[in-house]
């Protein structure tokens, strides 16, 4: 309260000023005052008649009491909103696992729980996480994540796709596909090799001259205009096989070591709003 009467005589220069604003006798004002400045030690306002001026001292611990309320008025905000399930929620996701995959889940979560304003953050690589943007996000790797609180999401299959228009019939020795150029995701280089090591074919030796690009749906969209083959997650390419834009070039599915985890901020954890989702996603996914 001291400070708060502080505070408030100093932006008014008015004891008398600070107290209407407060609610509070002139009296009241002029008692926290005198108890702040014994505290301190110092004198904190030069009284001229009806008004009060700063000391040089004074105007320094003004600044440096405006900070801390206005901290602690942000704080007092954000715990009286803690236990509502209301508010936004910044979901982060790779760019196309979250348009063919996270979005129609969200778009039924969002039916569910409409009191939720759902926003959507993008990042191309795990470097690119925020801890600070993000209220829960979805990665892929190796726990642990620096600074983030993961559960285990979904493994990925890996398989190897290509346009009908290139491949007439599924090669029966995956060193068939060696003939063809292969098409790669800059922060997945390892995909073919993760998917012919899958079949106990270290010896296959991958062939230069691959084209390569920082998202997945470049990918997917250079496979399908025939320009060679690629190694996919499975979660990624479901419409496109079902449509028959894209064909196995291979019946292996390749089960990475990786997988897909819900990541959220250590400082997050507990906040209602998120461990609604959190919770929501898991069991869609369980299920």
């Amino acid at each position: 309260m001291a400070l708060q009467c502080f505070e408030a005589a100093a932006h008014n220069e008015s004891f008398s000023h600070a107290a209407r604003e407060l609610a509070l006798s002139q009296g009241a004002i002029s008692r926290q005052i005198r108890l702040l400045e014994e505290f301190l030690g110092l004198e904190l306002f030069v009284r001229i008649k009806q008004r009060v001026k700063l000391t040089a001292g004074g105007r320094l611990y003004l600044d440096e009491v405006s900070t801390l309320l206005q901290l602690f008025e942000a704080s007092t905000i954000k715990m009286k909103s803690f236990k509502e399930v209301s508010g936004s929620l910044n979901v982060g996701c790779y760019p196309t696992l979250g348009t063919r995959w996270l979005l129609p889940l969200i778009l039924r979560f969002g039916n569910e729980k409409n009191e939720l304003n759902i926003n959507f953050i993008t990042y191309q690589s795990n470097d690119q996480l925020n801890n600070v943007d993000i209220d829960i996000g979805i990665v892929h790797g190796d726990p642990p994540f620096r600074g983030f609180h993961a559960d285990w999401l979904m493994s990925e299959d890996l398989v190897a796709v290509a346009s009908p228009a290139i491949l007439s019939s599924i090669a029966e020795d995956p060193a068939e596909l060696l003939a063809y150029r292969h098409i790669v995701h800059d922060t997945r280089p390892q995909s073919w090799r993760i998917w012919f090591d899958t079949q106990n074919r270290p010896d296959v030796e991958l062939p230069g001259g691959s084209l390569s690009f920082p998202q997945f749906d470049m990918v997917i969209e250079a496979t399908i205009a025939g320009y060679g083959i690629s190694v996919l997650p499975l979660v990624l390419i479901a419409k496109e096989l079902s449509s028959k834009a894209l064909a196995m070039a291979h019946p292996h599915k390749a089960q990475a070591e990786s997988a897909y985890y819900l990541v959220i901020p250590m400082k997050k954890v507990a906040i209602p709003k998120i461990s609604v989702f959190h919770h929501w996603l898991l069991n869609e996914v369980s299920s």
